[in-house]
């Protein structure tokens, strides 16, 4: 039996001597299929079995394993290879994919991954800025949009100062907040906004959006820090990104991978 699918390979393994196994995220989740031959020298699917490639496959399945039969190119991103700082950033997104990942349908996830990489390859929006756009969304998608309508406690909607409190996923403004926790992070109100358009604004204006430097590291310490928080996972590329653009703000935690 015949199945195609489109799909953005998410991993690929050396198997044998010239074999991949390919992980490949669609609108249905993750999908794993064997590609025979394709680390052969001029294979003609070696391009459409690497790491970020997006195309449409044709798998054939016997018994529970599917097999590559065919495929055909939709965006291959090169220009995300000419980009060190790129490529490590789309290498965290896609090991975050690949940990919290489901066979269920997720087409928002898809979408909101190769927007990403499009602009990562097109480098036509701040790298710093598409993390954070990518970890917030992601959480976003996948049900665990903070609640950043107003303070819990007031409803004030824009207060001159906020606090997020990143385990319980909402914020409380300098007049509501009388004992801080460990994992509270102040915001500003720019960065308040800017959070809030990123978690809510219709997919068609989320990267319609320009931030000072000083909004840009708050918004990244929150964006990761809460995706941390929420997912109790740390991705050994994160630690790679930040070690290559030494901005990270977390401290490297081996133990916690």
């Amino acid at each position: 039996m015949l199945r195609t699918v489109k799909g953005l390979v998410i991993r690929e393994i050396a198997y044998g001597e010239n074999d991949k196994i390919v992980d490949i995220l669609t609108e249905n989740g993750v999908i794993t299929f064997w590609a025979r031959g394709v680390r052969k020298i001029g294979s003609k699917y070696a391009a459409l079995t690497q790491l970020f490639a997006y195309a449409e496959y044709c798998l054939r399945q016997n018994a529970d394993r599917y097999f590559l039969d065919s495929a055909v190119p939709i965006s291959l991103f090169y220009g995300i290879r000419n980009d060190l700082e790129a490529l490590a950033l789309a290498s965290y997104y896609a090991e975050l994919i690949q940990r919290i990942a489901t066979a269920q349908s997720q087409p928002q996830v898809l979408r909101l991954f190769l927007h990403c990489l499009h602009y990562l390859s097109e480098h036509t929006r701040a790298v710093p800025l598409l993390k954070s756009i990518f970890e917030l969304r992601l959480l976003s998608d996948i049900g665990m949009m903070p609640d950043v309508l107003c303070c819990r406690d007031c409803c004030c909607y824009l207060p001159k100062k906020a606090f997020m409190r990143l385990r319980d996923g909402y914020f409380l403004c300098e007049e509501c907040m009388d004992q801080p926790n460990a994992d509270d992070i102040p915001i500003s109100i720019g960065t308040l906004r800017a959070i809030r358009h990123i978690a809510l604004v219709d997919f068609d204006r989320l990267f319609h959006i320009r931030m000072g430097q000083n909004e840009q590291s708050e918004l990244s310490l929150f964006t990761e820090r809460y995706l941390i928080t929420r997912l109790e996972i740390r991705c050994k590329t994160l630690q790679f990104y930040h070690a290559l653009t030494a901005q990270g703000n977390l401290p490297c935690d081996s133990n916690n991978q």
